[in-house]
């Protein structure tokens, strides 16, 4: 709440708004981001930061140059989701009025810059205030920044979309705009190239009467925003504006003031929470004192254990409801007794590497080619090796080699090894080169981002845990692992009411881009979803599951469909009492 609150008023007001300490934590360590931290990038730009800061992951981390890259590309691909004409009408709207004759030619500019399509902005400026004036609006393109003040141009790279132009003179504008359309151009912000279907609208701040054209930092008519048409798209400016319904819009409103930061909450909370059964809280007391903290649901894994002993669990979690429920109907006065649910997560289908000669982790170099073989449900058996002469290493997916193409890469272990693959010897083998140094063991899970996996949604042991457990113990849910398609989920729902599992509702786990793709399909026909972000975030790059979220989060909600946000969201409490700040805000961004 304090962050929103902090970075709306910094928007309002026209100052810029920094995001910082543990966004990327977990990178001093580790050359990917947690979820958690995936999201937290994303959610600062969201929330209208400036910018965002780094420091034990550059100061002291053992990836620094990638904790920087990654930083970028999330920040990049979490702008594209920004809604550029939601977002001007929500800092014009809460601007004080009157706005002085400066600011209103500033915010001005933006909403011609939004009308037009414009490709990019200009400011001609030797002070701070006409520039952080127009991108108080938050304009979707980059602002040019043209000054002959070195203070300005270092000034203009902690506010957002400032590119500062530094010159040694500048006379008038007609004279600037070639240098200012060729750094354009150079910087990749727009082609403004002729013929392109692309509009080539250049929205320019300057002052008026021609002479001089830098903007001063008076409240007098000391500015004006003009329109230059780089080639011959001017056709564009009668172009209609209105949503063309291409992109599902994601957009929460939110009101925060300092009595929601600084006093505890009476509210009553709608969100729900589920818990995993384990170890840890698999007791009668701890499962009753996880239900008094809040808990909805308790969710069992079944990618371990056996029956026997998952069914000593959920009596023991059926009984502590019990309890619970009837302490909870005599202390309050209720006329009913509360109730909880449960839910079977199936194992689902699953990619792992074979077994290795010895038991023993094979040492992986950068740049070193390696077998990878085909081997199937032999993967029990199958010993891969590293000799002299070459890697071989044994995959469980019978249709790897159908599958995959050259260029397709293979990531194992979380990740943590890649494999990139450089030609298909056959049905059944291929040639990669490894992409990192790392040990690799044995039966490590196995993502193929950006590849269509041709395996059924359930296999032998989920379809007997779901009728044989499930169904028989008359459990409230089932959550499907990677659903693709609805054919998936219409299977689930036979494979259900053949056992009477009429009354258990489908949770479609969302865990790569083919579910994705199939999505509007899936909510036809599941009762609900969750955003699986633990292989999510390894079949899509780190930089695209905010966006991810937000898409599915937001369609799930127009179809009436319940969501479900999943994975690393409070990682650190297995250690610490405290979450780290990127989980802070991770869990209360799933709400927003």
């Amino acid at each position: 709440l304090a962050q929103k609150m902090l970075i709306t008023k910094a928007n309002v007001a026209g100052r810029f708004a920094i995001c910082a300490t543990q966004m990327l934590e977990s990178m001093c360590d580790n050359p990917l981001p947690t979820r958690a931290e995936m999201l937290d990038v994303a959610n600062a730009v969201f929330d209208g930061a400036d910018a965002t800061m780094l420091s034990g992951e550059t100061a002291n981390g053992a990836f620094p140059a990638k904790a920087v890259a990654t930083m970028t590309a999330i920040a990049r691909n979490a702008e594209e989701g920004l809604e550029g004409d939601l977002t001007y009408q929500n800092v014009w709207n809460n601007t004080p009025k009157p706005v002085s004759p400066l600011e209103a030619v500033a915010s001005g500019s933006v909403k011609a810059c939004l009308d037009m399509g414009a490709m990019a902005m200009v400011v001609y400026t030797d002070v701070m205030l006409p520039a952080t004036l127009v991108s108080k609006y938050k304009p979707p393109v980059p602002i040019v920044v043209v000054t002959t003040n070195p203070s300005v141009a270092a000034h203009c790279n902690v506010v957002s979309g400032l590119v500062p132009m530094l010159l040694d003179t500048v006379t008038t504008s007609r004279e600037t705009m070639p240098l200012v359309i060729n750094t354009i151009r150079k910087l990749g912000i727009a082609d403004l190239v002729a013929g392109d279907d692309e509009a080539d609208q250049v929205i320019v701040v300057e002052r008026p009467g021609g002479a001089n054209p830098m903007v001063c930092d008076t409240n007098e008519d000391s500015a004006v925003f003009k329109t230059h048409i780089i080639g011959d798209e001017a056709a564009n400016l009668m172009k209609p504006t209105g949503y063309s319904g291409d992109h599902t819009i994601s957009f929460c409103s939110t009101r925060i003031g300092l009595d929601n930061v600084v006093t505890p909450s009476d509210m009553v909370r709608k969100t729900k929470i589920f818990c995993t059964m384990g170890p840890k809280c698999w007791d009668e007391e701890t499962m009753a004192e996880l239900i008094d903290a809040g808990m909805g649901v308790a969710r069992f894994n079944f990618s371990h254990g056996d029956h026997e002993a998952q069914q000593a669990v959920l009596d023991r979690y059926r009984e502590a409801c019990k309890k619970e429920g009837a302490a909870m109907k005599e202390e309050l006065g209720l006329d009913y007794t509360p109730h909880w649910a449960c839910l079977l997560d199936t194992k689902g289908p699953e990619i792992r590497t074979a077994m290795l000669r010895d038991g023993q982790p094979i040492e992986l170099e950068k740049n070193q080619p390696i077998t990878i073989e085909a081997v199937g449900d032999a993967y029990t058996e199958f010993q891969g090796y590293k000799t002299d002469e070459e890697t071989r290493i044994g995959l469980s997916y019978a249709k790897l080699c159908q599958s995959v193409k050259p260029g397709n890469k293979l990531l194992f272990a979380d990740g943590s090894v890649v494999i990139k693959v450089i030609e298909i010897l056959d049905d059944r083998h291929l040639k990669g080169v490894v992409m990192n140094d790392k040990k690799l063991g044995e039966r490590k899970n196995c993502n193929l981002p950006g590849v269509k996996v041709d395996i059924p949604v359930l296999t032998a042991k989920d379809i007997n845990d779901v009728q044989n457990f499930c169904c028989k113990n008359e459990m409230d849910f089932i959550a499907a692992s990677f659903v693709q398609t609805g054919e998936d989920v219409q299977l689930i729902r036979k494979v259900l009411d053949e056992a009477g599992g009429q009354n258990v509702q489908i949770i479609s786990k969302i865990e790569n881009e083919e579910g994705m793709r199939n999505f509007d399909d899936i909510l036809k026909y599941t009762d609900g979803v969750m955003v699986a972000r633990g292989d999510l975030g390894m079949e899509i790059p780190s930089e695209k599951v905010a966006l991810a979220q937000k898409m599915l989060i937001t369609k799930a909600n127009v179809a009436g469909r319940f969501a479900i946000c999943a994975t690393q969201m409070l990682e650190s409490m297995c250690d610490n009492p405290l979450p780290t700040r990127a989980e802070m805000l991770d869990v209360a961004n799933a709400v927003f």
